[in-house]
């Protein structure tokens, strides 16, 4: 996410639970036409990844299907498979007043810590007091298969752009409980059957409410570091985020620092760690990259938007955005906002000469994709870990306008600025993220042990 454009999104309020109550076939028919609206209106690129006429087809099918009076947790979850097909991350779809990942329920949460990747779904600890085998193998869910629970889960997921695979792993593996819930409710006790070493055993848990769950995910703490290895002559500089808040270090500052550090030690050998890093302002990420380049560059080659329009609904849309927006240039109904940085850039004068590894995961998104974009087209750097969750030629986000269906009361965050990354190489594949040159999935164990294989490959690499 542009977390300086970002309009507040989550007003994290305790307020009656609205998808007790149900919809009847005229209030839904109200919000699809409310929904759909909104997004041809205002979405920069909603035919990036489908068809107009996949998108009408989609629509046209959701309006017959509502004939009955349904809650707000149905038609929640029969919008998500259109979110899903738009293939945008940053397409927000949040109940008003609730938490994005858990939006009607926060307790008798599913209680099991999972590790997925690919046809492997293993145990990694108990969220709750119960003791589980750790690295059992996951058979079923209360009598559900799991692998038919996850390909349900799959077909509502939102959870990047395009076709990214990380990202798509990511997010089951950090909210498979909030996603259980949504789709399948909670339970007081869970029937899971596990495999360990052969042999199958059913054991019934106790639900977690979303603060046990929460605990296990520590939010890092501080928006960047940097450090000199001596052993290795290597420095590691690791960008949790492309912001800060006030009263953290300023991050120009920091740059200034860490890279005449390295000049200053004669350290020829830098691995830049982003994981984690879902993004924040662009001007931090260009910044960076100032540090980094060997030549002139551009950062855009496009910033695409959709001109000011008057709907017949309520739209919160920033009003800076609306001014700057007016300003846009159209051809053809293709419009480019006109206040973005897609001139020149030159690299600083005590740019870093040496040889970069950049670490990426299913969790590097929007400015941090941009970033590793740019050094993707420059052959600057080599990438380690697993594939990023923004598209690696386009990211929409920037300002955001929501509406509020008037009837679900669920909001549709839209973004309003699509950015265009300039010079691909060719071959890359424009319909997912930024692929690693060495692909490295920690496994299991490794999660458990606290060990990270991707730094200590990177490390290797360099000595």
């Amino acid at each position: 996410m542009k977390r300086i454009f970002l309009v507040p999104l989550l007003l994290m309020l305790r307020v009656s639970p609205v998808f007790s109550q149900t919809l009847s076939p005229e209030q839904i028919q109200l919000d699809l036409k409310v929904f759909k609206e909104s997004l041809e209106a205002f979405h920069p690129e909603l035919y990036r990844y489908q068809s107009q006429s996949d998108f009408s087809e989609s629509f046209e099918k959701l309006s017959q299907k509502f004939q009955q009076p349904i809650s707000q947790r149905e038609f929640y979850q029969a919008m998500l498979p259109v979110i899903s097909q738009v293939k945008d991350g940053h397409l927000k779809w949040i109940v008003r007043g609730k938490d994005q990942y858990y939006p009607f329920f926060e307790q008798d949460l599913f209680p099991l810590r999972l590790h997925i990747e690919e046809e492997k779904i293993r145990v990694l600890h108990s969220f709750g007091q119960e003791n589980v085998p750790t690295l059992s193998k996951v058979i079923s869910i209360d009598g559900k298969p799991i692998q038919e629970i996850i390909s349900i889960l799959s077909d509502n997921l939102t959870f990047g752009d395009g076709w990214s695979q990380g990202g798509y792993f990511f997010q089951l593996n950090r909210y498979f409980s909030a996603l259980y819930s949504n789709q399948f409710g909670v339970s007081k006790t869970y029937s899971v059957e596990l495999e360990t070493e052969g042999k199958r055993q059913i054991l019934n848990l106790k639900g977690v409410s979303k603060a046990e769950i929460e605990k296990a995910f520590p939010v890092t703490s501080g928006p960047f570091s940097f450090e000199i290895r001596p052993q290795e002559q290597a420095g590691i500089m690791k960008i949790h985020r492309f912001f800060t808040f006030k009263g953290e270090p300023d991050f120009n500052r920091f740059l200034k620092e860490s890279f005449q550090e390295l000049q200053d030690q004669r350290v020829q050998k830098l691995i830049l760690d982003l994981r984690g890093n879902e993004g924040g302002n662009e001007k931090f990420g260009i910044e960076l990259y100032r540090y980094l380049a060997l030549k002139p560059f551009r950062y855009y080659s496009k910033v695409s938007t959709q001109p000011n329009q008057n709907l017949e609904f309520e739209v919160h849309t920033s009003r800076i955005f609306r001014i700057a927006n007016s300003f846009s240039k159209c051809d053809q109904g293709d419009c480019g906002f006109r206040f973005s940085p897609k001139r020149l850039f030159k690299p600083t004068q005590n740019a870093f000469q040496g040889e970069l590894i950049v670490l990426v995961d299913g969790q590097t998104f929007s400015v941090s994709t941009e970033f590793s974009a740019r050094v993707k087209a420059d052959h600057r750097g080599r990438f380690l870990g697993t594939e990023t969750a923004g598209g690696a030629a386009l990211n929409s986000s920037g300002f955001f306008s929501i509406v509020t269906l008037p009837n679900s009361k669920i909001d549709l965050g839209i973004p309003r600025l699509g950015f265009h990354m300039p010079d691909l190489p060719s071959g890359l594949d424009t319909n997912r993220g930024i692929l690693p040159d060495e692909k490295i999935t920690p496994s299991p164990q490794e999660v458990l042990d606290g060990y990270d294989p991707v730094l200590m490959r990177a490390l290797e690499l360099l000595k």
